[in-house]
């Protein structure tokens, strides 16, 4: 994975703001940060945009110098082995542990649902198992991953490799997904039998679906994209005497998207404005603004990447996949009010998550010392010799 400055402690924020989230939602009495942990799901958004950004800046870099397109097979390779070997152990963990409970309905066709990464294109399928809700984002992010090359190959026709003809396809392809987004919504609009939380997940994914859905989240991915290409063609530029400047930019364009996700977020449902979820295109945008500008800091990326930060995000995806299963199986076999809003005690809810945190760290790290990191690394040396 490409290493760019600053990157490692979005990534770290991303990933503890989803964990924060979660968390604060077991909690049953009012709390000052209740409003933002709420909005602290947008994390999930700031995931999309980074991996738009780390997983375009090749591609750019070789459009750019005029080079040959990246080998696409090496790029599937690397994405299979990072996502599919962890994932598939999660889901199929979290569909044995929910099948304890006796509750679950549609198993067996969520759960293939779920290998296929086409989970989130019905509301039956949406969270392919029970206990383990945000898998659902994992089968949108593999249609990116998809999605992707193609768009980029795309620029490869244009000839003359200029910086600004490939912002423009991206812009274009932002706001071409911006217009599609509410033909989708309305097209796909789920009927109103059994649609809302009250009626259990599968009641939640039908109030989900069809704003959580693959335009608007390659929408988000492509404004990554956009970062990486503003990244790699500064990289060709360097602007160090201006690098100053963009540690201001840098904390502008962070303020200002904690800004608009505060005031016009609305947690668990879409934007009244964009009918999309966590304010979509315009977090993203602030978000990729400030990944860029992180990118060319002098100073900021340093507090940002530090040695803390850099050891969560390379956890940050086993923290994503294990925390809400260990949060649920606490609820269902063990702390019996550790449901939605059940603890009433501030310190008993502190010292549970607590326990969630080390106890999704200890397993992350794990998974990814001795099963991931393996699978990857295999991987690395098979493109290296291919």
């Amino acid at each position: 994975m490409t290493r760019l400055n600053g990157f490692d402690g979005m990534r770290a924020i991303a990933c503890l703001a989803v964990l924060f989230h979660h968390l604060m939602q077991r909690l049953g009495i009012d709390s000052p940060v209740r409003y933002p942990a709420d909005l602290a799901e947008a994390g999930v958004s700031l995931f999309f945009v980074l991996s738009g950004a780390l997983l375009s800046y090749p591609f750019w870099r070789a459009y750019l110098q005029d080079k040959p397109l990246p080998n696409v097979k090496h790029y599937a390779l690397h994405r299979a082995a990072r996502i599919v070997p962890a994932f598939y152990l999660v889901l199929l963990i979290s569909v044995f542990v929910s099948a304890q409970t006796g509750t679950s309905e549609y198993t067996m066709p969520r759960m293939v649902a779920g290998l296929l990464f086409l989970a989130p294109y019905h509301y039956i399928s949406f969270f392919p198992a029970d206990l383990n809700g945000p898998l659902w984002s994992i089968g949108l992010e593999v249609s990116c991953y998809v999605l992707l090359p193609l768009f980029l190959i795309a620029t490869w026709w244009l000839g003359n490799r200029r910086w600004w003809k490939a912002a423009l396809v991206v812009i274009i392809g932002v706001l071409f997904l911006q217009w599609l987004n509410p033909w989708v919504v309305e097209t796909f609009l789920t009927d109103a039998q059994n649609r809302g939380w009250q009626y259990g997940i599968i009641g939640g994914a039908k109030q989900w679906l069809p704003y959580w859905n693959v335009v608007s989240f390659m929408g988000q991915f492509l404004c990554g994209s956009l970062a990486a290409l503003a990244i790699a063609a500064t990289s060709q530029r360097p602007m160090n005497k201006f690098q100053p400047a963009f540690d201001v930019l840098a904390i502008l364009s962070l303020f200002a998207a904690i800004y608009v996700i505060a005031t016009f977020g609305q947690s668990g449902q879409p934007s009244r404005i964009t009918q999309q979820p966590y304010f979509a295109p315009y977090f993203a945008f602030l978000c990729a603004l400030t990944l860029f500008a992180l990118s060319q800091s002098r100073w900021l990326y340093r507090l940002f990447d530090n040695p803390l930060f850099k050891k969560i995000a390379t956890l940050s995806f086993g923290l994503y996949l294990w925390h809400m299963l260990i949060i649920e199986s606490m609820a269902q076999f063990w702390v019996y009010d550790f449901y939605y809003h059940g603890v009433n005690d501030f310190w008993r809810w502190f010292g549970l998550s607590c326990a969630v945190v080390i106890l999704s760290t200890l397993i992350a790290a794990l998974s990814y010392r001795y099963f991931e990191k393996p699978i990857l690394n295999w991987a690395r040396q098979w493109t290296t010799n291919h």
